[in-house]
């Protein structure tokens, strides 16, 4: 066992006060009182205060230790955490570590050193009422719970990968240095980070918007030198990373978190190193109001301690992601008293309290104006609703909901929902998928809009857990007439959103004159107190303080100096602006110290001028500015001329500029380094602070701006991160989409003490929210759910809450929906629209089970893949059944979408796919897959390019990744499948019900069915698929014209072998006439050209490599019969997976047609070569057609040795044409190239038309 510990006594010098008090006496960057200032305030600091200095970065003393073996957490979930009381509350009345306290509010959000390095179990109360807790029931005790479970989800983390980095910190100090070592760390729980070793501070850096930051370098191991460290994921920029060191003296430990904010490589720290083996990065604080953090790290840079450092990048963590909501939740603890707190934590657990409507709606006369939900638009009658304080199946209640359903275009699930919302202040509605939850959010806030009081109107608050369900609602909105819309936050990706942004829509308000003064005063005061900071960074970092260092110093021991340079700087306030020119203070010391004489006062007049051009006198207008500084100018001669008949003028001007130096050196000795770190530590605070009125200051215009709007959409962080802006507006009604994936102390924050009307829309039935922390979640513990949203709780709350349920869904095939019938949705009705989704082309069956006993992969237990799952079988079952569906039978890639569970398979199958069409993976999955190592974190697989049509890329994605999403056909790997029956988190009945709700018109699942069966939810749906005779061990498909030719395909090579269609088409075309196409190489839907009638048809062309290409054309009144003649089709149409819809040119058949074709020029890169793109469109079109059909014919009547010879001769011919192709890519012409190309296409469709016969 080895430890280190701190012994050093608790003597902090600086305490971390509130950044949100400026003194009022600090105006405009500097103290009115100037020299005179009596100090009067309790934050103020005194350079010049005579008694010694403690070092301002003593430290708690840590009563914990650190131990060299593997923190490991209990097994048992009931031993994960201590139930015994916080703090001192606890069974042996000791507080586990320096952040163990009774009170939420007392417990700093990021996790302290000792807190580190405590190995008792952390205490964490439950849910459950009838458990022990040091609160009472209510809302603070309700606050306390969600604040420590939310906090232990958001921290555990970081304890654990900063205690392994400790652990790694101790035992490299003995070790030899090493230039290249392995970055990439694993804690005992699995859990991976990077550390960089030997990380020193290089430079103090102020920032405008962010105060101090620090530029820490690092030794860079060879993986990363370069550019390789910004295609590396390291130091992403406002990630979380932490700076551990061990004090050299002491051994003490110590802990602070900093956010990036650049990175740089070793390339750009070159000409500071004068090597290529460090790189660096740039950080600011993590709690910007820990102001004995900053003092600590200039005193690291300012080397009064020395200690050993290591700098941890902690993966894909976000500040802002936890610590606004916890931020949030301490305050709300101070005074509990958010919206609904009666029904949503009461007093009393067993008491019933009624759900009344909104308070807003009791007023006498309300009624809701239902007018802009009729469907008719020549339907006048008055349409309006009273509310109701007792929603009960009376005469009223029917009347209201038929008259709903008869004048609007809402179902009755929806009418029930929207009257019910309407009638309750706290209303919660579950939609099942595709049932339109978005839709009668919309109605909602129609039917609110319309009723509000013209002389009150007050805007709606949409508030969602994602940016694209936020965004669609507020489509939707538009849609339908509301265009006042205010946009919160700048993740959204729609171009449709961004004249709705909130940023858009206050910069082309007209600020009113107290508004335009708050806004120039906060922001003078900033730039002020930022030139300050720069100062003292700069000062810092080259160890040669300024004149605002140096000036308290002077005053008291070098007095005749001091008043000296002081008088050369006094000016009369009568001739200019005091405050203004206490801005430009030190400029005389600073020409004194380059070496400039006292004699030459034009050379002091340029330094002067100089300074000025840094500052903000170019807000005046030009003569103003040059008025400025002419007096400036002829006050600082004046004082000039009085100043060098002193008597210290002669004894200061006349050393060396060596002198100078020494002499300014003995003063820095002489000054206390400790008070000038608490002096750059109190220009950071104050910076803080004027930030913070900056903030309120453009807070009051934001909130004007907004008070126009009817909606304010945003997300559930959106919320906490304007909470301030959001509250003072007073809103009374707001609407929560997606709240069952919303955590509940994230919900609780968005319920503001004036909503008096709250809707919740979601499915608790389909995700919960996600969690790291498996212990606190719901599928391991029943006491604790932190993944339990709101909505869930109440809706299975034993209270029965009142819960409006939609049942009518309109997304599903109703064989599809069978399935989830046959789960939690045995309500759910099939619109009639459901019915006429069209069958999957080329498969027999709708649904079906591919059942299989295929193990699952068993990888190297030292490999990526071994922390998650992957099938190979199943993998290229996928593969080949994707390509039949978009090969064969005229499917998009964006219309198929891939579903699996596990990163594993998601990982295998983007592998497997890429090398046949383009793969879209969402951005979490990207995320999980770069965490896992299981795809490079420089790979550009599965990203969604502009310059590429999404509908072209086929989607994987995992089952968490997919909730409120669809697709035409959904194909789902299972993936598990081994003797020791083990399911995984299949069991999960959430996952099951959105893996089986999210196809229109296919669905087709590979898995090992008797494995699934022992799962309860899993076993109903398979017997669905087993009564309808859709499980088995192969698929079948069919031809895409007569259904009844199905093919039985047990392995994934035989799709390729399913043989084409022999027969012609015959299909009854509307003229009356019989299609005579014979649909062996092409798939056509043409009407009679006799009728003119405008068709659009899709081409399948075999083209080179082995890649299809799919052009979609539309033809208008064409004389040809069946085979139009298609001209104007760019090249790049026929370039790969192009499928976008081309227009297209049908002339009458004559004899100079090809001479009247117009040529398409398409430029590529540098060079301009033109083709006749409509010769070769028509030579696929009518000569491959034609030439199969003859060919065909005479290949009949061979014999059947002549056909095998036949069928060499045609794969010779194949090989050649390829290589020929290939060779003349280079150096023969396009036009050479490309009808090579459709000749080798027409012999691969002879020769597989060959084959399958």
């Amino acid at each position: 066992m080895a430890s280190a510990m701190a012994h050093r006594p608790d003597k902090p010098h600086l305490e971390s006060k509130s950044i949100e008090i400026v003194c009022n006496s600090y105006v405009l960057g500097f103290c009115q009182f100037h020299e005179g200032c009596p100090m009067r305030e309790s934050h103020c600091i005194n350079l010049i205060d005579e008694t010694p200095s403690t070092p301002p970065v003593a430290l708690s003393k840590c009563r914990n230790v650190l131990s060299l073996e593997p923190r490991q957490s209990p097994c048992n979930i009931d031993a994960c955490f201590d139930s015994d009381g916080p703090g001192i509350l606890s069974a042996v009345k000791d507080a586990r570590h320096d952040n163990d306290h009774v009170l939420i509010q007392d417990i700093r959000i990021l996790p302290t050193t000792d807190e580190i390095l405590s190995r008792r179990r952390p205490y964490m109360p439950t849910k459950a009422h009838d458990q022990t807790h040091h609160l009472p029931s209510g809302p603070g005790r309700h606050l306390d719970i969600a604040f420590r479970q939310l906090r232990y989800e958001s921290v555990e983390p970081l304890i654990d990968n900063c205690y392994h980095a400790m652990q790694q910190l101790v035992v490299s100090r003995t070790q030899p240095r090493l230039l290249d070592y392995q970055f990439g760390q694993e804690t005992a729980q699995r859990r991976r980070y990077s550390l960089l070793r030997n990380a020193a501070f290089e430079e103090q850096i102020f920032h405008e918007y962010k105060g101090a930051l620090v530029r820490i370098s690092f030794d860079c191991p060879r993986a990363l030198q370069g550019g390789k460290i910004h295609r590396s994921g390291l130091f992403e920029e406002g990630m979380l990373c932490a700076l551990v060191g061990l004090h050299d003296e002491t051994d003490e430990l110590t802990t602070t978190f900093f956010q990036v904010h650049l990175r740089e490589s070793t390339d750009a720290m070159k000409n500071r190193t004068g090597n290529h083996s460090r790189a660096a990065v740039q950080l600011s604080f993590a709690d910007r109001n820990d102001i004995a953090s900053v003092g600590r790290c200039a005193a690291y840079m300012h080397r009064l301690m020395k200690a050993t450092f290591v700098l941890v990048d902690l993966p894909n963590v976000l500040l802002a992601g936890f610590a606004l909501h916890l931020d949030r939740l301490q305050k709300m603890a101070r005074a509990p008293d958010f919206a609904f707190a009666s029904q949503i934590a009461p007093h009393e657990p067993s008491a019933i309290v009624p759900i009344l409507p909104p308070k807003y709606a009791t007023r006498t006369n309300f009624h809701y104006n239902l007018q802009d939900l009729r469907a008719e638009k020549n339907d006048k009658a008055c349409f309006v609703m009273r509310p109701t304080q007792q929603i009960s199946a009376n005469d009223e209640s029917k009347s209201t909901i038929e008259a709903l359903m008869a004048r609007t275009s809402l179902d009755q699930g929806q009418a029930v929902a929207l009257y019910e919302s309407l009638n309750r202040g706290l209303a919660m509605t579950q939609g099942p998928p595709g049932t339109g939850k978005t839709y009668l959010g919309v109605a909602l806030a129609q039917v609110i809009l319309a009723s509000q009081s013209r002389a009150n109107p007050q805007p709606i608050l949409v508030a969602s857990q994602t940016n694209r369900a936020c965004d669609e609602f507020l489509l939707d909105l538009s849609k339908k007439g509301i265009t006042k819309i205010a946009r919160l936050g700048g993740a959204s990706k729609e171009d449709l959103i961004k004249p709705y942004l909130l940023r858009e829509l206050s910069s082309k308000m007209k600020l009113t004159a107290i508004e335009r003064h708050n806004v120039n005063v906060a922001r003078r005061q900033v730039d002020h107190l930022t030139r300050d900071g720069l100062g003292w960074a700069e000062a810092l970092s080259k160890d040669m303080l300024g004149w605002h260092s140096l000036k308290d110093y002077l005053r008291i021991h070098h007095t005749g100096i001091y008043d000296h340079f002081a008088s050369l700087e006094e000016i009369d306030s009568d001739v200019t602006d005091l405050r203004r020119t206490k801005r430009y203070s030190g400029f005389a010391y600073e020409f004194w110290v380059s070496g400039g004489d006292i004699k030459d006062v034009n050379a002091l007049l340029e330094v002067l001028d100089t300074l000025l051009g840094h500052c903000d006198v170019s807000n005046r207008s030009a003569c103003s500015s040059i008025q400025f500084k002419e007096q400036l100018f002829a006050a600082v001669k004046c004082n000039t001329r009085v100043a060098t008949a002193g008597a210290n003028s002669d004894q200061i001007w006349s050393l060396s500029v060596e002198e100078r130096h020494c002499l300014v050196a003995v003063w820095i000795s002489e000054l206390d380094p400790w008070k000038v770190c608490e002096g750059y530590a109190e220009i950071h605070r104050r910076h803080q602070a004027a930030l913070s009125r900056k903030r309120q200051a453009y807070l009051a215009i934001d909130a004007r701006c907004l008070a126009y709007q009817q909606i304010i959409g945003l997300t559930s962080t959106g919320v906490v991160q304007n909470w301030e802006l959001l509250n003072s507006m007073k809103l009374r009604t707001i609407i929560i989409e997606e709240a069952s994936e919303c955590l509940e102390s994230h919900t609780i924050c968005s319920l503001f003490s004036s909503v008096e009307h709250a809707v919740f829309i979601g499915d608790p039935l389909q995700l919960r929210p996600q969690v790291t922390e498996m212990a606190l979640s719901t599928e391991n513990s029943a006491e604790y759910r932190l993944d339990e949203s709101l909505f869930e709780r109440m809706m299975f709350s034993k209270s029965e809450f009142p819960v409006s349920k939609l049942n009518v869904q309109r997304r599903m095939h109703p064989e599809i929906a069978d399935l989830s019938r046959a789960g939690d949705y045995g309500y759910l009705v099939d619109h009639e629209l459901t019915t006429l989704n069209p069958p999957v082309v080329g498969m027999a069956d709708r649904t079906y089970w591919l059942d299989h006993k295929h193990p699952e992969d068993q990888p190297d237990p030292k490999s990526p893949m071994s922390n998650s799952h992957s099938n190979r079988y199943e993998v290229e079952f996928c593969a080949a059944l994707v390509r039949y569906l978009i090969e064969r039978n005229g499917y998009s890639l964006g219309e198929i979408v891939i579903l699996t569970p596990y990163n594993g398979q998601l990982a295998a199958l983007a592998s497997r796919l890429r090398e046949t069409c383009s793969v879209l993976l969402s951005e979490k999955d990207r995320e999980a897959l770069i965490d896992l190592d299981l795809l490079p974190a420089d790979s550009k697989l599965g990203c969604a390019q502009t310059s590429l049509d999404l509908s072209n890329m086929l989607r994987i994605v995992t089952v968490d990744n997919f909730q409120g999403e669809e697709a035409k056909v959904i194909i789902f790997s299972a993936v598990r499948s081994n003797m020791l029956s083990k399911v995984g988190f299949l069991k999960s009945r959430n996952r099951i019900n959105v893996a089986c709700s999210r196809a229109r018109d296919g669905f087709y699942v590979l898995g090992n069915a008797s494995l699934m069966s022992g799962v309860e939810h899993w076993a109903k749906r398979i017997q669905v698929f087993r009564e309808k005779g859709m499980i088995g061990a192969s698929f079948r498909a069919c031809c895409s014209r007569h259904p009844e030719r199905t093919f039985e395909v047990f392995e994934p090579e035989q799709f390729q072998q399913i043989p084409a269609c022999p027969f012609l088409c015959l299909e009854n075309l509307p003229c009356g006439h019989k299609c005579v196409i014979q649909p062996t190489c092409i798939r056509m839907d043409v009407y009679c050209a006799q009728h003119y009638v405008r068709r659009a048809y899709r081409v399948v062309i075999i083209a080179h490599e082995n890649v299809v290409r799919t052009v979609e054309v539309a033809t208008s009144n064409c004389p040809l019969s069946y085979l139009p003649v298609v001209t104007r089709i760019p090249l790049r149409a026929l370039k790969l997976r192009q499928t976008k819809p081309l227009s297209a040119e049908c002339r009458p058949r004559r004899r100079n047609c090809l001479a009247d074709i117009s040529r398409t020029s398409y430029a590529r890169q540098t060079r301009k070569p033109t083709l006749a793109t409509s010769s070769v469109v028509l030579f696929s079109l009518v000569g491959i057609c034609v030439l199969n059909r003859v060919l065909l014919a005479l290949y009949k009547a061979l014999t059947q040795n002549a056909r095998a010879c036949v069928a060499q001769v045609l794969s010779v011919v194949i090989l050649v044409v390829q290589s020929a192709t290939m060779a003349n890519v280079r150096h023969v012409k396009r036009v050479v190239r490309s009808p090579v190309s459709i000749v080798n296409a027409s012999c691969r469709v002879l020769a597989y038309a060959i084959r399958a016969r």
